[in-house]
């Protein structure tokens, strides 16, 4: 953890596990930066709840060079009520649950730990395999409350994305005598245009309608999520940080088309965290709050579109150290000690890193929902 111990890099031979837990709840819709009263005021919005357990490892092959891989599983839920315009119908839920994408990354610190002890710079470089169900399905009507079926369950509640991807991640940080400050990103590049599952227009039954003809298959979206702050020891084993971040959905990829169903917008939020470190092993609770949320238009067609998006997220860690170097007991507060990923990188979420799953970019938490 950043800010959690005094070294910087983790010895060669130290092999590290580690259990992350994400959790969000969604019913706040906004159109661009503008939230949507009116949902709130009919009764007829979205609620959209998350959690993810991350269990991840990583393994130092030198003092420089490390891989590491995280296996998320998923609970989530998707709710509106059916019909959806005055009179209300009761609200239905939709659910999907399992195991996500699975991801591994091979990271390499620019610098000698030795050399430059109080900063540094690490790349990494990962792969994202469609492990997850990306065609879950369960029972609900369509939006005016008829046709109630068994059908696919809305994009951002579905435990993988269907699609082979390339993680890059970056991590910095630069030590001084009473704070540690860090900046951290990680982007994940999802090459293929659509899976073929059928999106939420479908399930909700607006697949006649010739105005979303393009958005009947879901998307299979890039992701991103960055960071930066700093580290202040309390006192021993004892940090707390303060930082911004941001997680997003890019309207279009970096690799291949972009077409079909998805909510492309971003989130920027503080993140207040305490991390303590016994022995070997780590504690960490990060409390990210929401400041400017903005769903942006859907790529081609130019569509507006909402989305619901989080007021907090709650990240909770544990992570266990053994092998060579491994310390028996806690070392005095000081430098971060950065040694794998925080994402989703927690990932999003994670990310930034350790703080957070592994599998939040994979897994795709951050996917806005409407």
């Amino acid at each position: 953890m950043f800010g959690a111990s005094d070294r910087i890099v983790s010895p060669p031979g130290e092999v590290q596990f580690s259990f992350n837990y994400r959790g969000l709840r969604s019913n706040d819709h906004y159109s661009g930066t503008q939230f949507q009263y009116q949902r709130k005021a009919i009764g007829n919005y979205v609620v959209n709840t998350q959690q993810l357990v991350d269990l991840g490892a990583s393994y130092n092959i030198t003092q420089r060079f490390s891989v590491l891989g995280s296996i998320p599983i998923v609970n989530t839920s998707w709710s509106v009520p059916e019909p959806a315009q005055p009179p209300l119908g009761p609200r239905r839920e939709q659910n999907a649950s399992g195991v996500g994408d699975i991801s591994a990354m091979a990271r390499w610190w620019l610098l000698s730990p030795v050399i430059h002890p109080r900063g540094n710079v690490s790349v990494a470089i990962g792969i994202k395999a469609p492990t997850g169900n990306y065609g879950a399905k369960d029972e609900y009507p369509n939006i005016d409350g008829t046709n109630d079926t068994r059908k696919a369950v809305d994009q951002s509640i579905q435990p993988g994305d269907g699609g082979w991807g390339v993680l890059f991640d970056l991590q910095a940080y630069k030590s001084l005598e009473h704070a540690t400050f860090y900046g951290s990103g990680t982007y994940l590049a999802n090459p293929r245009d659509t899976n073929g599952t059928p999106s939420i227009i479908v399930g909700l039954g607006f697949g006649g309608n010739p105005a979303f003809a393009a958005l009947l298959e879901n998307s299979v979206p890039d992701q991103y999520l960055a960071r930066a702050g700093a580290a202040f020891p309390v006192k021993e084993g004892l940090n707390l940080s303060l930082g911004f971040r941001i997680e997003g959905l890019p309207r279009y990829d970096l690799l291949g088309d972009s077409h079909g169903w998805r909510r492309p917008g971003y989130e920027t939020f503080l993140e207040p965290g305490v991390v303590f470190s016994r022995g070997r092993s780590t504690w960490s609770l990060f409390v990210p709050k929401g400041l400017v949320r903005n769903r942006r238009p859907n790529p081609y067609t130019g569509m507006a579109g909402d989305a619901t998006f989080p007021d907090y997220i709650l990240l909770l860690g544990y992570s266990y150290r053994f092998g060579a170097g491994a310390p028996a007991s806690a070392p005095p507060p000081g430098a971060p000690e950065p040694g794998r990923r925080e994402q989703r990188v927690a990932g999003p979420e994670q990310s930034f890193f350790t703080a957070e799953p592994e599998t939040d970019l994979p897994f795709g938490c951050w996917r806005t929902s409407s």
